[in-house]
């Protein structure tokens, strides 16, 4: 089998701080457009950039950023070269929760809570119901309160934690008060569900949505996959995580994703290296890529650089694939989910880790 080499890199990643308000997209983006190709498309769309390497924040911050229009407009023939993945920080802290403090006992009562995306699409709807009819300061609340314990978890921070979601279920109305209520009994739970001395990971992006854009290029094309990332990339910190999930030895079966379709495991990454962007022009292709992604959604930026942002997107960016961990208007089909008939797909992603567990 012939293998595809897929570059990756990213942009926005503010470490365990997923409030960050300066940043509140992380993008991953990826492409297999080789060195050659990217080294022209670089240099043509910024032929007076004089920096040692390509990087979107050099580019930003200099007069070279009007360059990226010309870079935009080679996505008319590339747009299936290039994959960006991104996640509204916010909106990932917010499936944490739902993840973390509802799903377990739902699931515990024999429902499978991620058949058919329906926990994506539950947190949309809980989502839509805190933004439009509760005080706009709940949702912030709920927030901190959740990430104030996850990035610091013990008995003491549980317990703050309970305490403000049964104030806020308490001082809460129709139709949001029963998410609250939900979210405030699975913390009184989270004893029977977790172990809170290994409770680790709820704010992790990155491997994630590398398993994400894997997953979409699986789809697209047929041979091995050979991931190159900057060396530099948070990545690598979990790369024993990474491996375990794209083990060639791993269980051949489809896999269900968070959206509600499928993907064929194994993944068939034969190799995951690290290199310089400095070296890898494919790298810095995905770095202006990632950084561009991330910036639109930049709530300090000033008006003229919003025009240039609109410009660029309406030039070929938008063009690109997209997708990830954002809000959208798509809800479940059913409440409460179906009635689960074997392993959902945490169970099933524990195996691959873990191997078989009883």
């Amino acid at each position: 089998m012939a293998t595809r080499t897929l570059y990756f890199d990213e942009s926005g990643f503010t470490g365990h701080n997923l409030l960050d308000s300066a940043q509140p997209i992380f993008a991953l983006a990826s492409s297999d457009i080789v060195a050659d190709a990217a080294r022209e498309i670089l240099q043509r769309s910024f032929p007076r950039y004089r920096g040692s390497e390509f990087k979107f924040s050099n580019l930003w911050r200099s007069g070279n950023k009007r360059g990226l229009i010309d870079f935009a407009r080679h996505f008319d023939s590339l747009d299936y070269n290039t994959f960006i993945y991104m996640v509204d920080k916010r909106f990932c802290v917010l499936t944490k929760i739902v993840d973390f403090l509802i799903e377990p006992y739902i699931t515990d009562a024999g429902f499978d809570f991620y058949a058919d995306g329906f926990c994506w699409k539950y947190t949309n709807y809980i989502h839509f119901g805190l933004t439009q009819f509760a005080p706009p300061d709940t949702l912030e609340r709920l927030l901190n309160a959740y990430q104030a314990f996850s990035r610091n978890p013990s008995e003491n921070a549980l317990r703050l934690l309970q305490l403000r979601l049964r104030a806020l279920a308490d001082g809460a109305e129709d139709p949001v008060q029963v998410f609250l209520e939900q979210m405030a009994l699975g913390a009184d739970l989270f004893h029977q569900y977790h172990n809170l001395s290994t409770f680790r990971g709820s704010d992790e992006l990155h491997v994630a949505s590398m398993f994400a854009s894997v997953t979409h290029w699986r789809k697209v094309f047929d041979e091995d996959f050979a991931i190159v990332h900057d060396s530099s990339a948070n990545f690598f910190r979990h790369l024993d995580i990474w491996k375990r999930m794209t083990d060639q030895h791993g269980p051949a079966e489809p896999f269900p994703l968070g959206d509600g379709t499928t993907v064929q495991l194994p993944l068939r990454v034969v190799s995951t290296s690290a290199v310089d962007s400095l070296d890898s022009p494919s790298v810095q292709f995905c770095d202006i890529c990632a950084g561009f992604a991330a910036r639109r959604f930049d709530p300090e930026l000033a008006p003229e650089n919003r025009q240039l942002i609109n410009q660029v997107l309406e030039t070929g960016f938008s063009s690109l694939d997209c997708n990830g961990i954002r809000p959208d208007c798509i809800f479940p089909d059913q409440v409460p989910p179906r009635r689960r008939a074997g392993p959902d797909s945490v169970d099933r992603m524990a195996k691959v880790l873990f191997g078989p567990r009883n």
